[in-house]
Order: C-alpha cells, then sequence, then structure tokens
C-alpha cells in the first residue's frame, strides 16, 4: 500500500527519489503538476509493522490541500486519488485562495503563491475583459472567507482593464495589499462596495488611469486613506490618490494611528492602546479605529452591533496625547 503510494507520487512528479512513510504527505503537497523524466516505478515488498494513524491522515490532509476537496481516503484509497490530481497551468491571471484567508492575484504560468507557508484551498481564473456584476466572478462563492487580499508583483503584466466588482461584498476583508499593479486598470465601478471591515488598501507606486468607478466605496465605513481620510458613500476613483482626500496608503508614509476598542460581558467598553484585551474579561467584541480619522457614517464602531449592551465607556489613559 505504501509502495502505491510513493509510486503515484513518482507518477505525478517524474521523480526517481523514494519516501518514508512520514515524508509522503510533504511530497503530495510539493507536487504542482510538473514532471522532471521518466518515474522509477517500485515492486511491492513484503514485511510487517505498525504505521502510525497520523502518517495517513497527513497524507489525507495533503490530497485534500491539492484537490481542494472534503473527502475522506482509507490507505486503500489514497494512491488512485494522487494520481487523479491535477493542476491548473498556462501563463493566466488567477486568483488563489489560500487557507489563511488570502486571496491572492498574479499572473504566472501554472498556479502558485508567494505567501510564505501557502496552502492553496481554490484557484480560478480572471476573466481579462472583467466582470459585469459581484455574481459573474467565479470566487464568489468564497468571498466572506477572505480577509486579506494581495497582488502579486506580476499581476499587472496580465492586462486587467476592467476591475469592477472586483471585491463587491467581501464583508470581511480587512487590508488589500500591492494595489499599484491595478495601475492600468480603467474601470472600477463598485469595486468595494459592502466591505465594512476594509480599514487599508496598501500601495506602492499607483499611478491612475481609471476613467469610471461609481460607488466605488459604499458601505467601506471603515477605510481609512494614510492620511486619515475616510471615504463617503458617493465617492469614485477621484479618490484614489495619495493626498488628504485620498484613500490609498503608502506602506513608507502611513501617518495614522490607531487605538482598540474592547466590548466586555458586563457592559464595559474600553478604548486603549494597548493590543490584548484584559487577561481574565470575557471579551463579547473587538477591534481598532483609526484616532486621527473622521468617520463619516453610522456603523462603523467594531461594537455597533452591541452598542445596547454599552453601559459604560473607559477611555484609558494610555489613550492621552503625548508630546515630544
Amino acid at each position: 500500500m505504501l509502495a502505491d503510494i510513493a509510486n503515484a507520487i513518482r507518477v505525478q512528479n517524474g521523480g526517481t527519489g523514494t519516501y518514508l512513510p512520514s515524508e509522503m504527505a510533504a511530497a503530495v503537497l510539493a507536487l504542482d503538476g510538473t514532471r522532471a523524466g521518466t518515474p522509477f516505478q517500485a515492486v511491492a515488498g513484503t514485511g510487517t509493522g505498525v504505521i502510525s494513524d497520523a502518517v495517513f491522515d497527513g497524507i489525507a490532509d495533503a490530497i485534500r490541500a491539492q484537490n481542494g476537496l472534503a473527502e475522506t481516503y482509507t490507505p486503500g484509497e489514497m494512491a488512485p486519488a494522487i494520481l487523479a490530481l491535477a493542476w491548473d497551468v498556462g501563463l493566466k491571471m488567477r486568483a488563489i485562495l489560500l487557507s489563511d484567508g488570502t486571496l491572492e492575484f498574479n499572473y504566472r504560468d501554472g498556479r502558485s503563491s508567494d505567501v510564505p507557508g501557502a496552502v492553496i484551498l481554490d484557484a480560478w481564473e480572471v476573466d481579462p475583459a472583467g466582470y459585469s456584476s459581484a455574481g459573474a466572478r467565479p470566487w464568489d462563492d468564497a468571498k466572506l472567507s477572505v480577509t486579506r487580499a494581495v497582488f502579486d508583483g506580476d499581476f499587472s503584466e496580465g492586462g486587467l482593464a476592467n476591475a469592477s466588482y472586483l471585491f463587491h461584498g467581501f464583508e470581511n476583508l480587512v487590508e488589500v495589499e500591492g494595489f499599484e499593479e491595478l495601475s492600468g486598470a480603467t474601470s472600477m465601478n463598485q469595486m468595494f462596495v459592502s466591505c465594512p471591515s476594509l480599514e487599508t488598501i496598501w500601495a506602492d507606486g499607483f499611478t491612475s488611469s481609471a476613467t469610471s468607478g461609481s460607488l466605488m466605496f459604499s458601505g467601506c465605513s471603515r477605510l481609512v486613506g494614510g492620511r486619515g481620510y475616510v471615504p463617503g458613500q458617493m465617492d469614485n476613483h477621484a479618490e484614489l490618490n495619495y493626498g488628504e482626500d485620498g484613500v490609498l496608503t503608502d506602506p513608507a508614509s502611513d501617518r495614522r494611528t490607531w487605538f482598540r476598542c474592547f466590548l466586555y460581558a458586563d457592559g464595559e467598553l474600553v478604548l486603549t492602546a494597548a493590543t490584548e484585551p484584559e487577561a481574565g474579561r470575557e471579551l463579547v467584541s473587538s477591534g481598532r479605529l483609526c484616532a486621527n480619522a473622521r468617520y463619516n457614517s453610522v456603523g462603523y464602531q467594531p461594537w455597533y452591533d452591541h452598542r445596547h449592551d454599552v453601559e459604560a465607556v473607559e477611555i484609558a489613559a494610555d489613550m492621552a496625547p503625548t508630546t515630544t
């Protein structure tokens, strides 16, 4: 059985290496559709011994990480499952969902990630023509799983001109990195509509080519630009800048100051510069706000859904302004 699993791995990678049982899960995770040559095929031997369940659990987890399925596999089913793996190959723009909640965009030959330790859960080709609605995006069903979006440095080479609806309805999206890769996009209509958790759009050297971007930030009640600007419901692509009325943040020039908001089960809301809640107290909700932002809509507060539970507010001493 182990020989069958090892043979299946070698068929997929075209290798001649041998694998200890404890090495097989990592070998399955390393498969990417590239075959080095003619695979070595071992003849099953005879012998006795006990293989830990953890070994087979690891192999099964690796298979599921590769095929994106929720299937369970007996040891005898693992070799056929490995042989059935298929890979997304070819030079194209992709949106790649990672296990840490990142949606990564890149343009390259084959499915891969630049995020350290990334485990790819799913991937979709990005249509160069863009999308006419949020529901037309192939990753729409995964939108609530995404907390961060990253554009890799090669994405702009794909030539995406229409970025409309790209993150429409991403309710748990907190930050976007590498937005400069969209400098060539001309249409950005409703790009971030209903992204109430979005705080930051990081961009290093963005130059706008956008000619349309209606309702681009509608429902982005927590978005703050690098100089403290909070967009209005009707703001559009004109606010894609780094100035006093801009929503972008340059990683090298971030002027924002953040504080934490902790609502405890006893009804006390604590506003503090501390990053962690008080030990031993039951937490109802938490989040952060920008001290030098002028928020302009209802519902931006992290405790808003529990506002009726607030009985007292403490502004911690560490919130006092300092001078140098």
